[in-house]
């Protein structure tokens, strides 16, 4: 007998769960097994929500079914001060030979012997994460992770991270305010505001499709157009609003040209600029990807979606 196969059961489900006046308001969602990033700035409800997820804190009313056994890693750490850095990965039963690897990768060999109040805060962070990767579930919550950990070292950790969770076959899920790490990471995005679940879904369909434009600002830089407003600075016609991100848009020097430079803001793998349509006397700004030299105030220039 041939049909299809059973999708995996979710991790969690959620139905109109409330949380305090506004800390998470109707929160309706459905969390799947891999990695999920749960984003959004301060105040929005990241923590609210992962400490629903794991019993820390009880919804004032709603639906949560979720799995039985996890690991937890609280934002602040949580480390046990009594324990030095090797201690806490024994502590969780984790195997010798996997103790060795994870304070390798986590810079923390030389550190082994000592307690948490000698660490500093970003050794703290990457110990914290250490001991939930070490600990023998199928399941982690994490709160925050290498939060103040340097920005160069991020993608070495993540590294990391992402080896034991491949290997192990396992699931997570984490906060972050980082767009970056949001999308480098997970698969699954929930996307937060003000105690509201704004969105969630596939992480590349909310980046290149994303509902509006609050939810396309969750995963970063990016130009929403109306209709009217496509026709016009693009030439393109489109039947409904839609997001244009940095990558898909080219501004580049012009002979001759009906938009003009105002202003241009250099921010690393992408740039800012405001352009004033001469026929139209409008203004707004766009974000692109900078292909050639730093756009002059005054300037004309040509402004098209990139063909590649």
């Amino acid at each position: 007998m041939h049909g299809k196969m059973p999708a995996d059961p979710p991790l969690w489900t959620l139905g109109n769960v409330n949380l305090g006046h506004t800390r998470l308001r109707d929160v309706s969602l459905t969390i799947p097994r891999g990695v999920t990033a749960v984003l959004g700035w301060s105040g929005a409800g990241k923590t609210s929500l992962l400490n629903v997820l794991v019993g820390f804190e009880k919804p004032d009313r709603g639906i949560l079914d979720g799995p039985h056994m996890f690991y937890w890693s609280p934002q602040g750490d949580g480390l046990w001060p009594h324990a030095t850095v090797r201690e806490h990965l024994e502590i969780v039963r984790c195997p010798v030979a996997r103790i060795d690897d994870l304070l390798a990768g986590f810079d923390l060999s030389e550190r082994s012997s000592v307690r948490p109040a000698e660490l500093s805060e970003g050794e703290r962070s990457r110990l914290s994460v250490a001991r939930a990767l070490a600990a023998p579930v199928q399941v982690l919550v994490m709160d925050e992770p290498l939060s103040h950990v340097d920005p160069g070292r991020l993608g070495r950790y993540w590294s990391v991270i992402r080896g034991v969770i491949e290997a192990d076959g396992r699931s997570l899920v984490f906060s972050t305010h980082s767009p970056e790490a949001a999308m480098s990471q997970a698969q699954f995005v929930i996307c937060l505001r003000e105690g509201r679940v704004i969105h969630s879904g596939p992480i590349a369909e909310v980046y290149s499709n994303p509902s509006n434009a609050e939810v396309m600002e969750c995963l970063g830089p990016g130009n929403w157009l109306t209709s009217q407003e496509a026709e016009l600075w693009l030439d393109e016609i489109i039947d409904a609003p839609r997001c244009y991100r940095p990558e898909q848009i080219s501004v580049e020097p012009a002979h001759i040209s009906h938009v003009v430079v105002r202003e241009s803001r250099f921010l690393g793998s992408i740039a800012e600029v405001e352009l004033r349509h001469v026929n139209a006397a409008v203004a707004r700004k766009f974000f692109h990807r900078p292909s050639g030299p730093h756009l002059q105030p005054g300037s004309p220039v040509s402004l098209r979606l990139r063909t590649e």
